[in-house]
């Protein structure tokens, strides 16, 4: 554990984690030969500042607990919750930097990313540490932004499969009193409705 060769960092909201989140991280941890895979809860994501449909920091992190305690290999870091404020990628990429400095990082993100990454604060600084890895997200093809071609080679694409589950559709299908079956693991449902979570009508 002091050591690992490959460190993987898989950040977002996780409101709630769901399978396709899962997906990802597999196909994440088994295409780059990743020794961990974190997943990274963010206090306050800089894209969604103004929704309050977000359930508390303690329930996103045991949510997220639950759905991946059976794999040795995806743990989760409260890094960006304990040092609250707004979540910033380039901050997490360089604390795990300084935490694990012999190991490689590759840092995860959407297709639907890729294309504004540029505006992200201190984008060079996730470039400058860590490879970058796009899952694709939808069947559009991917633009890549002209100012990222200087970093073509530390910009990878995973070969996943597109899975239509969202945080939203699942929060959506709560306050509808509707199933979520198999779109979340069973712990985690059992969670969400023995604590209330996104009972209110959106």
């Amino acid at each position: 554990m002091s050591n690992p060769s490959a460190i993987g960092i898989f950040g977002g909201t996780f409101n709630p984690i769901h399978l396709g989140h899962l997906i990802i991280a597999n196909f994440f941890v088994s295409d780059f030969h990743l020794d961990f895979c974190y997943f990274v809860p963010n206090h306050i994501s800089p894209f969604k500042i103004e929704n309050d449909e977000i359930a508390p920091d303690e329930q996103r992190l045991e949510m997220i607990s639950l759905a991946i305690k059976e794999n040795p290999k995806f743990l989760v870091s409260t890094f960006e919750i304990e040092k609250k404020g707004i979540s910033y990628s380039f901050e997490t990429v360089l604390y795990f930097k300084s935490t694990f400095s012999q190991s490689k990082l590759y840092f995860l993100i959407g297709s639907d990313q890729i294309e504004n990454f540029t505006f992200w604060k201190n984008w060079e600084t996730i470039l400058e540490n860590a490879e970058l890895v796009v899952a694709k997200r939808n069947y559009r093809k991917i633009n890549i932004p002209t100012n990222l071609e200087p970093y073509l080679k530390k910009i990878n694409f995973l070969d996943n499969p597109i899975i239509e589950i969202s945080s939203s559709l699942i929060r959506q299908l709560i306050s509808k009193n509707k199933s979520i079956d198999y779109l979340v693991p069973n712990e985690v449902r059992k969670y969400i409705f023995d604590n209330d979570i996104y009972r209110r009508k959106l």
